[in-house]
């Protein structure tokens, strides 16, 4: 019997549950089953306990935490944490429970084709397995840090493919700004404001894909859906966000605020997006990892 879907699995549940940290062997895994990483003890002093490792052989972690400073769109709910129970019950056991809230669309997160497509379908309409395809990451960190407002081209995404071979089937195209990789959670460093609500917008300014490149993609080559590390697949000062209208209307997926992209090797790794399954939901927040072979 082949254990290797169980133990996947397995993975998949005890990442979701926080119960593997540090650097823990997968009980009873076979040998290149990888241990997670994640802990406190390996994160970064700037943000969180979200840092992971990004050695061959290993689980990256590619998820921002959740916390009141994860960024949001300016007119967006940000994530609230409130308890609602702590301490000593009557009977003299510990009891603590906390109520969240949110937007859908904040932190490291999931678009389902329904939020810029009427009849797409929600985050629950989406299978598991769908979610999950080879990532391919499109180095465009030196073209960010001269021009802030850049755009990804389909001449970007034909030299990948010059090097690492045609975009394979179902993949993940991912578009590696630096901004989240080197900024994340500073609004002004990735978004071009930390102002609030709708006059906040006009001041956006970050990465993302063009149009073009969103056409090529979606006609040209057969993805799963495209992703980056900053808060939208549209730029900051996009208007009609027609990157949203393309990808959602070619029923594809997108992720936003990836972690970890640094770690990610360019090609060979395979991504794995485990969104909370909202029932009728647009978006959601989001899980990832990727296992670098």
């Amino acid at each position: 019997m082949n254990d290797l879907p169980f133990i996947l699995l397995l993975v998949i549940g005890l990442l979701a549950a926080g119960c593997v940290t540090g650097s823990q062997e997968i009980p009873g895994a076979p040998a290149g089953i990888p241990p997670a990483y994640g802990s406190a003890d390996n994160a970064p002093a700037a943000y969180g306990t979200g840092y992971a490792t990004g050695t061959p052989g290993h689980i990256l972690d590619m998820t921002y935490p959740f916390d009141n400073a994860s960024i949001y769109w300016p007119n967006a709910q940000g994530f609230s944490l409130e308890p609602e129970s702590a301490g000593i019950t009557e009977k003299g056991y510990w009891y603590a429970a906390n109520f969240y809230s949110a937007s859908e669309h904040g932190g490291t997160h999931a678009d389902a084709p329904r939020h810029f497509a009427k009849d797409g379908r929600t985050i629950d309409q989406v299978p598991l397995a769908e979610w999950i395809g080879p990532a391919v990451v499109i180095d465009v960190r030196e073209q960010c840090a001269r021009n802030r407002d850049y755009l990804l081209s389909v001449a970007d995404i034909e030299n990948w493919e010059q090097q690492h071979g045609r975009i394979p089937a179902g993949a993940w195209v991912i578009m590696y700004t630096g901004f989240d990789t080197q900024w994340y959670p500073d609004p002004v460093k990735v978004m071009g404001t930390d102002k609030k609500g709708l006059p906040a917008i006009p001041y956006l300014s970050f990465p993302g894909f063009s149009k073009e490149s969103a056409e090529f993609l979606t006609t040209q080559r057969t993805i799963t859906g495209i992703a980056l590390d900053t808060p939208s697949i549209d730029y900051g000062k996009s208007e009609d966000f027609v990157v949203h209208r393309v990808i959602c209307g070619a029923d594809k997926l997108a992720l936003e605020n990836i972690a970890n992209l640094d770690k990610l090797p360019p090609s060979g790794a395979t991504l794995y997006v485990i969104p909370m399954d909202i029932r009728g939901a647009t978006g959601a927040p989001a899980r990832v990892f990727a296992i670098i072979p």
